[in-house]
């Protein structure tokens, strides 16, 4: 996955997209993704409020983990073993990884 620069992680308004863009996927598969708008807007954060989630899904119903990875359009050669259900953490990073290029990605080539 290419790198962030370290200005879009720390962008009040790229992280939010972020956010939004990460409910919006998660919510077409059936996935109820929160955050808690009371925290400080942080990458870190995000990635810290994604993980316990993930974990929970991974537990419930595992096989629709690589469909959900799919759709976000996580390459394969970034993937965890199992999908990242055992490093849910690392899974998160990668997926807010993902989720703000897209969002990098559409505000720069869409004006």
């Amino acid at each position: 996955m290419q790198e962030i620069p370290e200005k879009y992680r720390h962008d009040l308004a790229y992280l939010r997209a972020m956010a939004e863009q990460a409910v919006r996927d998660f919510d077409r598969f059936g996935y109820d993704l929160i955050f808690n708008e009371d925290l400080p807007v942080t990458f870190e954060n995000y990635k810290l409020q994604l993980a316990p989630q993930l974990k929970n899904w991974c537990k419930r119903d595992p096989e629709r983990i690589p469909s959900l990875l799919y759709h976000i359009d996580l390459p394969e050669h970034l993937m965890p073993p199992g999908y990242g259900c055992k490093d849910t953490e690392l899974l998160a990073n990668l997926i807010l990884q993902r989720e703000l290029i897209k969002v990098i990605l559409r505000k720069h080539y869409s004006s």
